[in-house]
């Protein structure tokens, strides 16, 4: 669909210029009658090329940097302990971890590349590797209560050591941070996470987190070094 909006652009830039000159070749031999139209047309499909291509690259720019990648789903089952939940993240290829988290929240934290928008049209999308899994509380007073896991086996490119390869380059790195993203952990509450080129998000993925959530789309970025 997208190599359409280039395909335009090529097949009208190249009439454009086929007349164009043809008409600038008639009109220095004088030629006003048959090298006026033909000047005219030539210009009008070289302005017309113009304007397709900016508009596919305006939806490709958009397409590009609204991009999301799945980067897990995890589900929520409730154990014999009070506040206790067995969380199960499974990654895009099958893989599957359990954790048992202590709280009323859930958070999932990453380290994230972001590349700038033109790297991003050239394909460069932003690399993170998860980093750790957090049972929380929403009352702030009980956060010594919560737990937490480590997730430095999971899939992912290692952020840090690109980081340190790759220094500052064209289309390489704009920033380096960490981006988190947390919703409510209860019995049977499902959600898959993606990461976008700017920050992680949680889309609910079954029904009973769709009752308790609607269609939102939540994330949390938190920038550092």
């Amino acid at each position: 669909m997208g190599l359409i909006w280039w395909i335009l652009p090529a097949v009208s830039g190249v009439l454009g210029l086929m007349l164009t000159f043809a008409g600038l070749g008639r009109l220095a031999r004088l030629k006003l009658f048959s090298g006026t139209p033909r000047l005219a047309f030539g210009v009008g499909f070289l302005g017309l090329g113009g304007v397709v291509a900016l508009t596919g690259l305006n939806l490709q720019t958009y397409s590009r940097l609204t991009y999301e990648r799945p980067v897990a789903t995890i589900s929520f089952v409730a154990t014999e302990a009070p506040e206790t939940y067995t969380a199960s993240l499974v990654y895009p290829g099958g893989e599957r971890a359990d954790f048992e988290l202590r709280g009323d929240e859930w958070e999932l934290n990453a380290r994230v590349i972001k590349f700038k928008a033109f790297s991003n049209l050239l394909g460069f999308d932003s690399a993170y590797k998860l980093d750790r899994l957090y049972g929380r509380f929403e009352d702030v007073g009980r956060a010594g209560e919560t737990n937490g896991a480590s997730l430095a086996t999971n899939p992912g490119l290692d952020v840090v050591e690109l980081s340190k390869r790759s220094g500052g380059r064209f289309a390489v790195q704009d920033a380096k941070y960490g981006s988190a993203v947390y919703n409510p952990m209860s019995d049977g509450l499902s959600f898959d996470v993606f990461m976008t080129q700017s920050a992680l998000i949680a889309r609910p993925a079954n029904e009973v987190t769709r009752e308790l959530m609607g269609d939102d789309v939540s994330g949390l970025a938190l920038e550092g070094s």
